[in-house]
Order: C-alpha cells, then sequence, then structure tokens
C-alpha cells in the first residue's frame, strides 16, 4: 500500500493554483495548426475527461519547433511523466503509456503520439472522516461531505478529494470555528488492489457566536438599519448570514456601498464582533427613459425621486411619460414596513390620457398598495384604487367613477434578468367595484398571465399566454381601460394594437369582458448579440365563450441582446385571409 501524501502529481498543483482540473469545459483539440507548434496525438480507448486532462497537463506548448540535439529524451521523459500524473488525477494508477516521435520535417514542427491503455480504475473504499468539536453536529459538514461524490464505490479523483479538503477548511471560517483546522488529511491509494482511502480528522473547536454588531453612524433611523441585519448578537457566527445582510442593504435605494468583515475575536467570550460601514446614496435623483414600440411609438419618461424624505426612509417620485398614444404623470410615496425589504405601503395617484385606433380615455386615479414578498419569493399585493374615467369607444361616450379593491399574486424566477435561458412569470390579479361602495357599477374582474422561458438544443422556446375573465352584465358598464382587447406587441402579433374585439353594429372594436391570448416562439443564436426567431401567436378578446373567435398569427424575426435589454423586431401576419405583413418593434427583458 502506497500513501500519497507528500509528492504532488503537477495535477494536484494546478488544482491548488487555482487551475481546475480540465474536464467538461475544455475542448477537445485534436490538431492544432501542426505546420507551425508542436502536435500531440492521443490514441486509445479513453473517456473524454481523461483524454482532456492528459492533453492540457502534458501540452507541448513550452517546446521548440524543432528541438536541438539531448532535448528529444528530455522531451519524451517530460511528456510520460505528465500523463501519468493526469491519469493518476483521475483514478487511473496502473496506465500503459507508449510514446512515439515524430521528427520535425521541413516547416512542420515535431510530434508526439500517446497510446495510452488505461488500466483498471482506482475506486474509493473508504471514506474515513472524524469530527472533533461541535462542528460534529452541525449539518453543514454532513452536507458538504454527501456532495463530494468521494462515497465508497466511486471512483477515485483527486480533484473531488483536494475539493472536499478546501470546503472543510473554508466551513470552519464561515461558520465561526475560529480555532478549528483540518488537522490529518490524506490520500491512501492501494495499486495493486486499486482501492483508495481517504482519511480526514477536523478539530473544529467551539463554534463561536456573533458578538456586537458595530454600524458606522448613518441619517437613517437605527431601527430601519437594523431591519436589514439577517443575523444577531448571541447567535452562532454564519458568513452566509453576512452576505445576504450585505445584499440586503444593496438592494435598497440607500445605500452605494455596504461593506461586512470580522472586527474582533474574543477568544474568552468565544464570540466574534462584526463591523459593517455603509455609504449613503444622493438622496435626490433625476430619473430618465427611453423606449421604442409599434404599439405606442416612441416613448420618454422623466422623473425626480426622492430616496430618504425623512430617518425612518420614506421615499417619494413623481415622473411624466410622454409618447404618440399615451400622455400621462404621475406620483409614488413609498413608506416601509416592519421588514423595509420584503414589506412596504405604496401611496399613488396618475393622471393619464390614451388615445389609440380603436379608444379614447382621459383618467385619473389614486390608490394604495400594501405589497408583501413571502419567504416562497411570491409577492402578495393588496390594494384600493379610486378611479375617474372619461372614455369614448366607438359609439359610446362615458364618465365612470370606481372604488376598486383588489389583490395580486405573482412571482419571477430566471437564472437571468436581461436574457434567461431557463425562467417562468406567473400572476394573477383580481378586482372589482359594488355600486353600494359609491361605484357606477358593479363587477368582478380576474386576469391571469404565465410565461415560460425553457432551453431547447442551441436556442429558447418561450411560451406565453394570458386569460382575463370580468363577471358583469354588460361590457359597456365598464370603462375603456378595463375592457379586453387583443392585439398588438406582446399580444397576438401580425394585428394592429388593441385592433381585435368585440364589435358593434358598425363594425367597430368595443372591446370584451373576457381575453384568451396565448403564444410559442423559438429564437437562436446567430452570434453573441444576435438571434432569430420564429413564432405563432393565437387569442382574442370576447364577450361569450360561445362567440370566442379565435385570430392566429406567424411570423419570424431578430433579436438583438443591447445594453439595455433585448430589442425584438419582429415580421407577423394573421392567418385569417387577406391580412397583410406588420411590423413590430419592442424591448425590454423576456421575463
Amino acid at each position: 500500500m502506497r500513501t500519497e501524501r507528500r509528492r504532488r502529481p503537477l495535477a494536484l498543483r494546478a488544482l491548488l493554483s487555482g487551475l481546475p482540473l480540465v474536464l467538461a469545459f475544455t475542448v477537445n483539440a485534436p490538431a492544432r495548426a501542426a505546420d507551425k507548434e508542436p502536435v500531440l496525438t492521443i490514441k486509445g480507448d479513453l473517456r473524454d475527461e481523461v483524454r482532456d486532462n492528459v492533453r492540457v497537463l502534458v501540452g507541448l506548448d513550452d517546446a521548440a519547433c524543432q528541438p536541438g540535439p539531448g532535448q528529444k529524451a528530455l522531451i519524451l521523459r517530460q511528456v510520460r511523466n505528465r500523463s501519468e500524473e493526469a491519469m493518476q488525477a483521475l483514478g487511473y494508477y496502473q496506465p500503459d503509456i507508449v510514446p512515439q516521435w515524430r521528427d520535425a520535417t521541413g516547416d512542420a514542427c515535431f510530434g508526439v503520439t500517446l497510446t495510452i491503455t488505461p488500466g483498471p480504475r482506482t475506486k474509493v473504499e473508504t471514506l474515513s472522516i472524524t469530527f472533533n468539536g461541535e462542528a460534529q453536529q452541525d449539518p453543514a459538514f454532513q452536507n458538504a461531505i454527501d456532495k463530494a461524490s468521494l462515497s465508497p464505490g466511486d471512483p477515485l479523483r483527486h480533484d473531488r478529494y483536494e475539493a472536499l479538503k478546501r470546503r472543510l477548511q473554508q466551513l470552519l471560517i464561515d461558520r465561526g470555528y475560529a480555532e478549528g483546522s483540518l488537522s490529518t488529511h490524506r490520500l491512501e491509494v492501494d495499486r495493486a488492489r486499486h482501492r483508495a482511502r481517504v482519511v480526514m480528522v477536523v478539530d473544529s473547536g467551539p463554534r463561536y457566536s456573533v458578538g456586537e454588531i458595530i454600524i458606522n453612524e448613518v441619517p437613517l433611523d437605527p431601527r430601519l438599519v437594523n431591519a436589514y441585519l439577517r443575523f444577531a448578537s448571541g447567535e452562532p457566527f454564519n458568513n452566509e448570514r453576512l452576505l445576504a445582510t450585505q445584499q440586503a442593504y444593496m438592494g435598497t435605494s440607500y445605500f452605494s456601498a455596504a461593506r461586512l468583515e470580522r472586527s474582533k475575536v474574543n477568544a474568552d467570550s468565544k464570540t466574534i464582533d462584526v463591523g459593517i460601514n455603509l455609504t449613503m446614496r444622493n438622496r435626490w435623483a433625476l430619473l430618465t427613459g427611453v423606449g421604442v414600440s409599434t404599439d405606442t411609438g416612441p416613448r420618454l419618461r422623466l422623473g425626480i425621486e426622492n430616496r430618504r424624505i425623512n430617518s425612518a426612509g420614506h421615499r417619494a417620485r413623481a415622473e411624466t411619460e410622454l409618447s404618440d398614444l399615451r400622455q400621462g404623470v404621475g406620483a409614488n410615496y413609498q413608506i416601509p414596513l416592519r421588514d423595509p425589504n420584503t414589506e412596504r405601503l405604496d401611496l399613488h395617484t396618475r393622471y393619464l390620457n390614451e388615445i389609440t385606433d380603436t379608444r379614447e380615455s382621459e383618467t385619473i386615479s389614486t390608490g394604495v398598495d400594501y405589497i408583501r414578498e413571502l419567504p416562497s419569493k411570491w409577492v402578495v399585493t393588496t390594494s384600493l384604487e379610486y378611479l375617474q374615467e372619461n372614455f369614448d369607444v366607438a359609439d359610446q361616450a362615458d364618465h365612470i367613477e370606481l372604488i376598486m379593491p383588489g389583490i395580486q399574486i405573482s412571482r419571477v424566477h430566471s437564472d437571468d434578468p436581461i436574457y434567461p435561458r431557463r425562467g417562468w412569470r406567473l400572476g394573477v390579479k383580481v378586482r372589482g367595484a359594488h355600486e353600494s361602495l359609491a361605484s357606477s357599477s358593479s363587477f368582478v374582474q380576474a386576469d391571469s398571465w404565465a410565461k415560460l422561458v425553457v432551453p431547447l438544443g442551441k436556442g429558447r422556446l418561450l411560451t406565453r399566454a394570458e386569460v382575463g375573465y370580468t363577471e358583469i352584465d354588460n361590457v359597456r358598464n365598464l370603462p375603456a381601460s378595463l375592457r379586453f382587447f387583443a392585439g398588438g406587441d406582446s399580444s397576438v402579433r401580425g394585428f394592429a394594437y388593441e385592433s381585435l374585439g368585440p364589435t358593434n353594429d358598425d363594425d367597430e372594436v368595443i372591446g370584451g369582458r373576457h381575453l384568451l391570448v396565448t403564444s410559442v416562439e423559438y429564437d437562436r443564436p446567430i452570434s453573441r448579440q444576435w438571434s432569430l426567431a420564429v413564432f405563432s401567436d393565437a387569442g382574442n378578446a370576447f364577450n361569450d365563450f360561445n362567440d370566442y373567435d379565435v385570430e392566429r398569427s406567424a411570423g419570424f424575426g431578430v433579436r438583438w441582446r443591447s445594453p439595455l435589454g433585448p430589442i425584438r423586431l419582429d415580421l407577423a401576419r394573421g392567418l385569417s385571409g387577406g391580412d397583410t405583413w406588420r411590423l413590430h418593434l419592442s424591448m425590454g427583458p423576456d421575463l
């Protein structure tokens, strides 16, 4: 039996210096430009990960194209030694390696052909990890061991052994074992039996607790500042909670920087003090935004924000929106509550004038929203809104006033906020009004939406759906802004914005009580910034399910990943016959 302790092969030296073994991320680079660089050819029935690791660790980049006398033997010896180390790093301790030399000819460099028979692979026979101290009861350590892939019967890989060592050492630091160390770590390999034994001893000592929390003085109420803490004095030290606290501070509009660090380790009290240094952002900020779509045309947003009106952290914003179809101005006042990261109160008011090919409306709204993010990351918004609207739709001109309580539940989950390869968005909103509560009409309306993004080959499959339902006797009793219309960039492409829905006797669209729209799209990158897409949309607005007349469209487009988010340019055509191709331009995150 041989104990691998002192001599570390080059594979392990690469690991310890931060260079991982070449596994899934290495390109199987068979042939370099053979006329200008030495060529390494590897033959044999080898796994891809083995072949790639040998290629990288052997390498011939540092060799002269035409080595001088006496260098051939040295190069062949280095090639053999490095290839053996590369094989051992993946558990092959008795490979048969035969190197063959090819002399340089003309402008072509020399080459080496390695014929490798890997032999039996060494497997882990025993994983022996002993804990001395309080870490024995800490589940984080057992979780690290379970994920190490070094259980009895697993193939031996030195990178996994080294990774487990580093993980255990890091856990001692991250979880407050200030006196802890990995006192023993060795890998014993029995070459004859092709078995390995991993032995480690973790002397953790006691787990320290959080001591004093020292926060620099900032112009905010200490109760608000402390509300972002994800740990407290006296609880077991946990570096993950420090990172969560840092992210909580940076997720606010108050701070431009948050630095958390261990300020003092006290061996007598077994505590670790934590220092928090916060840097305030400017109180006032100007807001600007531009966008464009074929639904609304170019649009401009201008506003001003006060990020902290008082020491309680209240915030206020006023902004205006200008586009061809929509002009509005609004204000918002936000009050953080018990957990300001997940709970707040929004007071808002808005004036909006909107003119489309289908309708004209002028609305004034005032309301309050109680917004809370649940531990499951679902966001629940409870609202109460007063709406006053003058509108003109087809042959109807009217004035309606409503007091609407409502609730919305939504969540977005993705692997990237701008260009996700996998993610989803889901939400539902229910609101209503009643004539007995100072409203012009009585109704209940539900609107739900869903979107899914999943990888498909080298591209992505994007599907979406929206379903709306209104319980009301007559759609004419709904203001224009609460009726359902279909058609446009984010609805049924190939049709103009809000051009689909029930019509009156003069064939003018008046909007519907219900909505059902679906879409499926596939986009595939053609370069780092550009993608091509094909899609099909279907749906319509309607008043009765028996009269649902689905409109379908299909088209294609291009996508550009701009610094402001994806910009989409689509050509789509309705499939009902007689419709022309329509251009759609839109921008914004996919979810």
